[in-house]
Parts: structure tokens; C-alpha cells; sequence
């Protein structure tokens, strides 16, 4: 199976723009999916999936890791209806599934999601050695390798989704626990999120941290054509990062309140409408973000779409969207999408 997408994005801040090639939606990629029953109750799956960036046709990869090839979900999997389903490898985990979940952009590069989650980080949520936020752990984007997962049967509305993640003895890598309660009943959708990464010891110019925690609460309701979500994400500590009196460097909390709605205009139109605040733990350096998209369902495997996205923040905010310049302290950012996403 595949997917095409590709977009055009145009960026804007501070007396600067670039207009460049990327993804528009999901991201283009090529995979292998295998399923074989063992008996009536249990069945073996793998699957291996390749991202690639289709303007360049080089691997596209989330983690930092340029020269991936198998840059998505990479796993030897069993299911049973009785028992649940575990699988093993490179994983898309509960917190990256929580994304599409409670998005109505479902677009990373340009959505309140994605700008206030990533923070235009390529890889959200580590200590940055700064002081400053590096994004959250809880993010549209990253995948979690050498991971362990259980997801259970759907009892009664609920269902539990756990992951662990080794670090392999690493001293600059850390561990990282996962576990969601979902509830699924009618046009009620809720979930509850944990994810905590373990403290590190470093090595070399990667610095020891203290442990992470962040939290998160997501909300969407089915009223009649139009779709409401409400989400709220946490971070313990802005920069983990331990100094050289043995403290923190950062150790405020931050914050991500996420509103939205999905409206079907037509039989295949629909206006997708993001907002976020984000309380940053670092001073005057608050971000709002707020974007609106348009997608049209050509048929079931071809979509078109295009979005704006606008983000104001305070004085010493020089939060990026995505591939736009860097702006200048308390600059706003705009940009622009247009693309199509084709799955076959």
C-alpha cells in the first residue's frame, strides 16, 4: 500500500518568506502490511513502512535520523479478540495515535496541533540544554523505536493502550512510558494520556536530565454534520536539562489548550477550524495559534485541500510553523498550504 501527498507551502514572518515543497496531510510513504490467522481467535501481522519525501524521492523520517529508510511503524504484531493485541519494534504509540484522534486539521506542518505541540522542532519533546521549551512529547510527529505495546479489547466503551519504550543501556536516550484510557460510545469520544520519559545520565555533549511527565485530556462530540474537539496537554518540566549546581534549568510547566471543529460544507466539502494557547514556561514567550483548512474528498482515496495559518506571540517568543523562517522575537508567522494526498 502507499500514499502520494505532496504540498505547497508558503511561510511568512519578520520581513522573510519561503515557499517550499512538503507534506500536505499525511505524509507520502510505502509499506508492507502481512496477516495470517493461527486459529479462529488469534492472527500474526508485520508490517514495514518507508517514508518518503516525494519532491526529493529521499527517505523522510521522524526521530532525527536522516538516513532511515524504514522511518515509520516497523512491527511483528499478535491480536486476539479475547485478549487484546501486543506488537514489537518501531511504533506508532498512544501518544502519537491521541493526535489524529482530537485534530480537526489533521494537518502537523500547518495546524494549532502541530505549531504548538512541535514548537517547529524536528524532534519535539527532548531536553533542549537551553533552558527553553523543545516541544512536547505528546505530538503528531514522533514514533517510538525498540517499543513494546498492549492494546486491549474495547469493554463497555473503554479500551487501555500501553508502550514501553528501551533505551538499549543508553545514557543519552530515556526510557519512555505510555499508557491511554480511551472511552468510545455514540458521538462521545474522551481519552486520558500519560507519557513520562526516564531521567538520563549523558554523556559527552548530551547533558543529564531529570525526568519528564506530561499529561493530556482530549474531548470530541458528534453533534449532528458538526464535529467539536477540545484538548489539553502538560509538561512537568519546560527544560529538564540539569545544570551545574544540579538543578533544573527549567523547571516551570507548560502548557497546550487546543480548540476546534470539523464542518461539512457539502457531500464531500469540509471546513476544518483549529485555536491554541500555548503557556509557555519561559517568560513573555506565550503563543497563539489559529488556522482554518478546506478539504474536498474527490473519492475515497483522493483528497484536496488547502489551509492559513496565523501565530501571534509575545516579546521573546521566536516560535517557528514548521519550515518558515525564524522570526524575530514577538514576530507573527503566516503561512499557506495547497496539496493532495492519494492513497492506493
Amino acid at each position: 500500500y502507499g500514499v502520494a501527498d505532496l504540498g505547497i507551502g508558503y511561510y511568512q514572518t519578520s520581513g522573510q518568506s519561503n515557499t517550499t515543497p512538503n507534506a500536505s496531510g499525511s505524509g507520502s510513504r510505502l509499506g508492507f502490511l502481512a496477516e495470517r490467522a493461527i486459529n479462529n481467535d488469534i492472527k500474526v501481522s508485520a508490517r514495514i513502512e518507508a517514508g518518503i519525501n516525494i519532491d526529493t524521492g529521499r527517505p523522510s523520517s521522524t526521530g532525527g535520523a536522516s538516513d532511515r529508510v524504514w522511518g515509520r511503524q516497523v512491527y511483528l504484531g499478535f491480536e486476539s479478540a479475547t485478549y487484546g493485541a501486543g506488537r514489537a519494534g518501531r511504533l506508532q504509540g498512544p501518544s502519537y495515535d491521541f493526535f489524529p484522534r482530537f485534530d480537526p486539521m489533521l494537518m502537523p506542518s500547518i495546524g494549532s496541533w502541530g505549531v504548538l505541540t512541535t514548537l517547529g522542532q524536528p524532534v519535539p519533546g527532548g531536553a533542549s540544554g537551553t533552558g527553553r521549551s523543545s516541544g512536547f512529547l505528546i505530538n503528531p510527529t514522533e514514533r517510538t523505536e525498540n517499543s513494546v505495546e498492549y492494546i486491549s479489547p474495547r469493554l463497555s466503551g473503554l479500551q487501555l493502550k500501553t508502550s514501553y519504550s528501551l533505551n538499549e543501556s543508553s545514557a543519552t536516550v530515556p526510557e519512555l512510558f505510555e499508557a491511554a484510557l480511551d472511552f468510545q460510545k455514540g458521538p462521545l469520544a474522551m481519552q486520558l494520556l500519560l507519557t513520562r520519559a526516564s531521567a538520563i545520565p549523558g554523556a559527552g555533549t548530551v547533558k543529564a536530565t531529570e525526568p519528564v511527565t506530561e499529561t493530556a485530556f482530549g474531548l470530541s462530540y458528534q453533534f449532528g454534520p458538526v464535529n467539536p474537539y477540545l484538548t489539553i496537554v502538560h509538561r512537568d518540566k519546560t527544560d529538564p536539562t540539569l545544570g551545574a549546581n544540579g538543578s533544573v534549568l527549567n523547571g516551570n510547566a507548560e502548557k497546550v489548550l487546543l480548540l476546534g471543529a470539523t464542518i461539512p460544507v457539502s457531500a464531500k466539502g469540509t471546513v476544518r477550524l483549529s485555536a491554541g494557547r500555548y503557556a509557555s514556561g519561559s517568560a513573555d514567550s506565550d503563543a497563539t495559534s489559529l488556522g482554518v483548512g478546506y478539504t474536498y474528498d474527490v473519492d475515497p482515496t483522493l483528497t484536496l485541500l488547502v489551509a492559513y495559518s496565523h501565530l501571534s506571540q509575545e516579546s521573546a517568543g521566536q516560535w517557528p510553523i514548521f519550515l518558515s523562517p525564524k522570526p524575530t522575537p514577538g514576530s507573527p508567522v503566516n503561512s499557506m498550504l495547497v496539496g493532495a494526498t492519494w492513497r492506493f
